[in-house]
């Protein structure tokens, strides 16, 4: 895919539907997160770093769309083709048997 084709389909499709349909949901795990964190820093501990948090939920993201997104996508449009070899010889023999019967 081209860059321009992908950045079109990046700030015209993608962006806005993940706007429209996951804003507050991310935003309400993100949230769970930092508190969880926060409640466990002591006061004489660095606080809550919205930078690591965001790099640990880009990995979960990646993880939860390498195991449950895309794999059944991946089928769908990528289907298993499996090839079936055929034996003439074999073929030849069954056809042979029938005819002289």
């Amino acid at each position: 895919m081209s860059a321009d084709i992908a950045f079109k389909i990046q700030l015209g499709m993608v962006l806005p539907k993940l706007n429209a349909q996951l804003t507050d949901s991310l935003s309400a795990i993100v949230e769970e997160v930092m508190v969880h964190l926060k409640d466990g820093t002591l006061a004489a501990e660095e606080s809550v770093n919205i930078d690591d948090v965001k790099a640990l939920f880009m990995q979960n993201l990646e993880i939860f769309l390498d195991t449950t997104v895309l794999p059944p996508l991946d089928k769908k449009f990528n289907p298993v083709v499996v090839e079936v070899a055929v034996d003439a010889a074999v073929g030849e023999s069954k056809s042979k048997d029938k005819k002289g019967k």
